[in-house]
């Protein structure tokens, strides 16, 4: 069967959303995936299922709609998809110096007409940060040397902006959830 990854959107983030990772195995378990393994609190699996990522995705956002009583947008790549993910990355040297500070957003979707152009907008309307991004066809790269913190990158502007939900994790995680799917 093949690995895919989930990622969950606004899962254990502030307060919001609360789904333990416990249950979430037991989610996924019951939709008959195998080797399921999650990573830190905010929503991530590595598990085993029959399936496109796309067909996996929604069934795992039904089985959560059902179990958190309220929609969850669930984001699905397969091993390969995420490797070619790190491929891509235009911001690898700044990656390798600090993975906290490079992050990636998986889009949901196909971004809307102009996208580009409101992210530009987005960094030119706080030039005292450094702040940079890369659209490509699944992903959104940030290179955000000051942090996350203060970043005018944030979840309701990027989808604001691309018109489709993502969701994000920093290098790091990028590359545990790789090392994970390496089965």
């Amino acid at each position: 069967m093949p690995t895919h990854i989930a990622l969950l959107r606004a899962v254990n983030v502030g307060g919001t959303g609360k789904l333990a990772m416990t249950d979430f195995r037991a989610l996924l378990a019951g939709l008959g995936y195998t080797g399921i393994e999650t990573y830190i609190q905010s929503g991530n699996a590595v598990f085993n299922a029959r399936g496109t990522s796309a067909s996996v995705a929604k069934a795992v956002a039904a089985a959560l709609a059902r179990h958190m009583g309220a929609p969850v947008d669930v984001i699905v790549r397969d091993h390969a998809g995420l490797a070619r993910v790190i491929a891509q990355n235009p911001f690898a040297a700044e990656a390798a110096a600090d993975g906290a500070r490079v992050h990636v957003g998986f889009l949901a979707g196909k971004v809307k007409t102009g996208a580009a152009a409101e992210l530009e907008r987005i960094v030119a309307a706080y030039p005292v940060r450094c702040d940079s991004f890369h659209l490509a066809d699944d992903a959104l790269y940030l290179h955000l040397p000051d942090g996350a913190a203060d970043t005018k990158f944030t979840p309701r502007a990027v989808e604001r902006a691309l018109g489709v939900a993502s969701t994000g994790r920093n290098w790091n995680t990028v590359l545990k959830l790789h090392t994970m799917s390496q089965r």
